[in-house]
């Protein structure tokens, strides 16, 4: 029985030694997490006041969470008396296997670093690349979210995009509809030239400033039909409405003043014997 209170005199007695380092390292922890809500906070506010991309800020403030977390833990652990070193090696065995397993991501994470500081293109741009055209909705780490004119959510790695030829289209937000237009060689250029000024005169959205020319032109000689090339612009979120409204007035305009939107022919000489002996 003695051997057994000896024992439990020096745990006690271990528990009550041990207490103030287990109360400065629950203190460091507090006041770790108080500083990361301080610093996250102000550094929030300090980047929405310059108008930074709310993807670069998520991003920058996580970082700066997990910095202060990480020497939080650290402190803490020194404060219990706890070797780092060990921690330390350990955590960087484990840190270079996973970069080897996980290359490919890197690789991703790095080009999402690239796209947040560079910025390409930001949050509610409308970009086109490869097969995708749509609105950025987020920039994460890895991933870019964009919304397309279908409604669809379309999940493109980092690296991907950023090896891609990107259409910014929000950056200059006036944009260029150009339609060609054929009708018969024997129809009167003037009048064709009229009636294709007047509708992109009459559709809605079409931007009227001497800087945005609207033009009217026979651009080419076709197989079939001379093509004229019909030229406006508009802001390009009025881009689609514009071309749509465009096809339509001029189609319907061509069919008021009987002038055909002719079709491919190919003409057939038959050649005869006796044109043979000519």
């Amino acid at each position: 029985m003695e051997s057994i209170k000896e024992m439990w005199n020096r745990f006690t007695s271990s528990i009550i030694n041990y207490l103030p380092d287990l109360g400065g390292a629950l203190i460091i922890t507090v006041i770790g997490i108080i500083i990361s809500l301080i610093a996250v906070s102000l550094t929030r506010k300090a980047m929405q006041r310059k108008k930074v991309d709310p993807s670069l800020i998520a991003f920058i403030t996580r970082c700066v969470r997990l910095l202060i977390y990480a020497f939080t833990l650290l402190a803490a652990m020194s404060a219990l008396h706890i070797s780092i070193t060990g921690i330390v090696a350990f955590f960087s065995a484990a840190a270079a296997a996973v970069a080897l397993a996980l290359k490919d991501r890197l690789n991703d994470i790095a080009s999402g670093i690239v796209i947040l500081f560079t910025k390409p293109f930001v949050t509610g741009d409308f970009i086109e690349f490869a097969k995708y055209s749509g609105f950025v909705q987020k920039i994460d780490v890895m991933h870019t979210n964009i919304r397309t004119y279908s409604g669809t959510n379309v999940i493109i790695p980092n690296s991907v995009i950023s090896n891609a030829e990107v259409n910014n289209y929000t950056t200059h937000p006036q944009i260029r509809v150009n339609i060609t237009v054929p009708v018969p060689y024997d129809a009167d250029i003037k009048q064709v030239q009229q009636i294709l000024a007047k509708v992109i005169e009459d559709t809605d959205h079409v931007l009227d400033d001497e800087s945005y020319p609207k033009t009217v032109r026979l651009e080419k000689f076709g197989d079939s039909a001379l093509e004229f090339s019909v030229r406006c612009y508009c802001e390009y979120k009025d881009y689609w409405t514009v071309y749509y409204a465009l096809m339509e007035g001029i189609k319907n305009s061509l069919d008021q003043n009987k002038i055909a939107i002719p079709y491919n022919q190919l003409d057939v000489h038959v050649i005869g014997k006796t044109d043979q002996k000519q």
